[in-house]
């Protein structure tokens, strides 16, 4: 296991180096920079941007630009933004992480409450008419689009009752908690019913295909309750799946999470990603999209750990 682990390791900073290679790339040769409209703000354009090119780095080739950033990152310094005020990348990111991370647990945390039990019920209850309400409401979560889901909870409470969620500063959790989770609950909530609902089906497949296996018949005709038979035979074998189901929908929500705080105008890592696409801030598109890209590679190393716990018959 443990070499397993360092072998694993030892491939992140590779597969890092390929995806900030090919993002650097794309942002380079992409048309239009932030820097323009920096320099055209001040007035004197071809004097200050020639001052700003040379203060930056960027009159140099792009190869020689990309190593010079690589071997800064590694030191943990992601350079400046080229939007004013200007702060630094690594400063304006860690502020804004926890914000996302919170959104992030919080939705698989009540994704998977809500979604684990339907599944079970559903499979237990299999071609009933509860499974099949079950099966609505899992059809439903998987097909209403995020984004739509959290327009409506936007504007409808806004139309009908002159209530928004976005009422008020947004609040860290460690300033105020109560606040901060009455704002980031809605998005979480919103995330949360399509993983519950992805989860829900995939557990209750799951379940199904163990349900007339010969051990689980042995298991009820040696007289063991039906509860202990669902949860500790058939639900059990459906751990591998599930974990790699909750692994994935923490990296996609971290990925997702765009969507959800641009929405509800949280300041989180998602959020500052987009503003910096829309106005072509390459340092912080390149650094947040490569720690969006760190995060899903722990996850996945993780999920794979977790395998050894779930079924100790896997060993790498």
């Amino acid at each position: 296991m443990r070499t397993y682990i360092i072998r694993r390791l030892l491939t992140v900073p590779i597969m890092l180096i390929g995806m900030s290679f090919i993002l650097f790339v794309m942002l380079w040769i992409r048309p239009g920079d932030a820097r323009f409209a920096y320099v055209a703000s001040i007035g004197d354009f071809q004097g200050e941007l020639g001052i700003f090119e040379k203060e930056l780095g960027l009159d140099r080739p792009w190869y020689v630009q990309y190593l010079d950033w690589g071997w800064n990152a590694l030191q943990g310094d992601f350079g400046v933004g080229l939007t004013p005020p200007r702060d630094e990348v690594a400063a304006q990111i860690w502020e804004r992480l926890p914000n996302t991370l919170e959104i992030g647990l919080l939705s698989v945390l009540i994704g998977g409450l809500i979604g684990i039990p339907v599944g079970i019920l559903s499979a237990v209850k299999r071609n009933s008419v509860l499974d099949y309400g079950l099966r609505v409401f899992t059809i439903a979560g998987i097909s209403i689009p995020n984004f739509w889901a959290a327009t409506l909870v936007v504007y409808l409470p806004a139309r009908w009752w002159s209530w928004t969620p976005l009422a008020g500063d947004y609040a860290t959790l460690a300033e105020d908690p109560i606040k901060n989770l009455s704002i980031v609950i809605w998005p979480a909530l919103i995330i949360a019913y399509g993983q519950a609902a992805y989860t829900a089906r995939i557990v209750r497949s799951s379940m199904l295909e163990v349900f007339y296996t010969d051990y689980v018949r042995t298991a009820r005709a040696k007289g063991l309750a039906e509860l202990r038979v669902v949860i500790s035979h058939v639900f059990r074998n459906s751990l591998i799946t599930l974990t790699t189901v909750i692994g994935l929908q923490l990296a996609t929500v971290l990925g997702g999470a765009v969507i959800a705080e641009t929405i509800f105008a949280i300041p989180g890592l998602g959020q500052l990603t987009f503003q910096a696409i829309l106005a072509q801030d390459y340092p912080v598109v390149l650094a947040s999209v490569t720690i969006f890209s760190l995060v899903f590679l722990l996850i996945n190393l993780l999920v794979d750990v977790l395998y050894t716990v779930v079924d100790p018959r896997i060993r790498y």
